[in-house]
């Protein structure tokens, strides 16, 4: 005999491979035995599952309409307008989860960050922090909600409580790093990078942060080492080539700053930075070497 949880598992079942025939037997399903949550749920967790946001909304609000009570399908919804990037929306459905609960308040500190309302997610991700939630991400959010605030030094005092009851790891001393360089506190940063690069810490944000760190307390090798690692992992970021050429500049290597300037004029736009930039170093060699040097004669 059928019933709709064996209607609920063979959907599962088959959504694993074939989410067409998932959607055809719990459609199958609500001919057989009417409107029914579960089976509108399952519903719309297939079609949320494959990005079909439009669709899913359709069947969350079948649900919700059976089942007014269930804060968990508004946050589903709220988390299908979220995806869509219908922000309004999704803070609409958030606002009506009673009791919050941290999930629904992490995604509702995200829709506040999207909508540039940077105090609002403040808020939300300091009320989940005083909750001492077991995982490190909303502690994250939390300080990256900070430093784009320019609240230094609170954004360090958190990454000290993360540290404290997570362990040291790269993401916190890259973090903190970023924070003293912003607090122009340059030997503190270095130190903080130095610390991320021992815990194998790898990213273009970090070597470029790492690499201007280093040139400011006049370490201007091993910035270059640092910034050309960033170029290596994230080769069209022009702002990095520009730090990298006024090194170059600063060190009087010009046929060097030339080179990059040559290369990074082939993988983007040529910027106006990069033009003035350009025409300076042209100056400068034409200057040292006069106009008779092989790089002119293209």
């Amino acid at each position: 005999m059928n019933t709709i949880e064996n209607i609920i598992w063979q959907s599962k079942f088959e959504a694993k491979k074939n989410w067409l025939k998932a959607v055809k037997i719990l459609e199958d399903g609500v001919i057989e035995f009417g409107a029914d949550v579960d089976l509108f749920l399952q519903l719309a967790d297939v079609y949320s599952a494959k990005k079909i946001y439009k669709k899913a909304i359709e069947y969350y609000q079948k649900a919700s309409e059976l089942d007014t009570e269930n804060m968990n399908i508004l946050f589903r919804l709220g988390n299908c307008y979220l995806s869509m990037n219908e922000i309004t929306v999704a803070l609409y459905y958030y606002d009506k989860i009673e009791p919050m609960f941290p999930e629904a308040m992490y995604n509702k500190a995200i829709a506040y960050s999207k909508k540039g309302k940077l105090l609002q997610s403040i808020k939300v991700l300091e009320d989940i922090a005083k909750m001492k939630p077991d995982s490190e991400l909303p502690y994250f959010f939390l300080i990256e909600q900070y430093l784009s605030s320019k609240e230094y030094n609170k954004a360090i005092e958190k990454l000290n409580v993360v540290e404290t009851k997570f362990g040291k790891n790269g993401k916190v001393c890259f973090l903190r790093g970023i924070a003293y360089s912003y607090l122009k506190n340059w030997l503190k940063a270095y130190i903080e990078f130095q610390a991320a690069e021992k815990l194998k810490y790898s990213t273009a944000n970090y070597f470029r942060a790492y690499g201007i760190t280093a040139s400011k307390i006049g370490k201007s090798n091993q910035a270059v080492d640092l910034l050309l690692e960033s170029i290596k992992l994230e080769p069209f970021n022009l702002a990095t080539y520009l730090d990298l050429i006024n090194i170059y500049i600063t060190q009087e290597r010009l046929l060097e700053a030339y080179k990059i300037v040559e290369h990074a004029k082939r993988i983007g736009p040529f910027s106006d930075a990069l033009s003035l930039i350009h025409n300076k170093i042209i100056h400068m060699i034409k200057k040292k070497y006069g106009d008779s040097h092989p790089i002119f004669d293209d």
